[in-house]
């Protein structure tokens, strides 16, 4: 399989190199297409606006713009033929209605699907564990083969402490993080503000949030052109090839 590999992290993410490892060692070709510079919370930004260029970097295709751009560069210029898209493994969960559209990693998986290529999203919370991450990637590249028509995109999270399940989410939660604007005066008497907030609770028990940080499985959510979507057939080849893996059932 010819998979197109990118993040939101630029070439610095810890979680790069394990990637392309895994990748290669399964017998993929792996062509890797990366925003130069970190790019996180980007969303579905594009560049119009000044030329796009991409440099060859330590075996790495970089490109001057967002994640998107990355992956519309790379599928128009450098791998036309990709079989699948991947994007990650991000460190920090993407949860929540703010975080499918505000995240770099999620819509670069978006950008691929809308060009009509399969695309996983995958994201893990800090401390996971990378064995179980790269199990998951693993078996979300084996599931790629079993791909519902309208599916333009999936995106799976992975809890620092599994326990155990995997949870089809059809419904992302509304306001994850209970976020207010806070003021501070700078050294010259300048007013900066700093926009931040706890996470909240009290996750409705369908929601995205509530199988990840109440029941903390590992959360995967079908994303189509109508918005959230149920991943189908994908997600039941997910959890065989899961439990093929012996990782069915374990806890992190």
């Amino acid at each position: 399989m010819k998979i197109l590999l990118t993040n939101d992290d630029g070439p610095s993410s810890t979680t790069l190199a394990p990637t392309v490892e895994l990748l290669e060692s399964l017998g993929h070709e792996v062509v890797v297409v990366l925003p130069e510079k970190q790019r996180s919370a980007t969303g579905l930004a594009r560049t119009y606006h000044k030329p796009l260029r991409v440099k060859r970097a330590g075996g790495y295709y970089l490109v001057n713009g967002f994640p998107a751009d990355a992956v519309f560069l790379g599928l128009k210029l450098l791998a036309r033929d990709a079989d699948l898209v991947i994007s990650g493994v991000n460190i920090g969960e993407n949860i929540g209605f703010e975080s499918i559209y505000g995240s770099g990693t999620v819509a670069a998986a978006l950008q691929a699907g809308v060009l009509g290529y399969k695309a996983i999203a995958l994201s893990a919370e800090a401390g996971a564990s990378l064995d179980l991450t790269l199990g998951v990637l693993r078996a979300a590249v084996e599931a790629s083969e079993e791909w519902p028509p309208d599916l333009l995109a999936v995106s799976i999270n992975v809890p620092a402490t599994w326990r155990g399940s995997i949870e089809a989410a059809r419904r992302p939660a509304t306001h994850v993080f209970l976020e207010e604007l806070h003021n501070f005066i700078d050294p010259k008497g300048e007013p900066f503000y700093w926009r931040w907030g706890p996470r909240g609770d009290g996750f409705r028990e369908d929601s995205d949030a509530y199988y990840f940080y109440v029941e903390r499985a590992i959360v995967v959510m079908g994303l189509c052109a109508t918005g959230v979507c149920a991943p189908g057939r994908f997600v039941e080849s997910f959890k065989s090839a899961f439990k093929r893996a012996g990782l069915i059932g374990k806890r992190a």
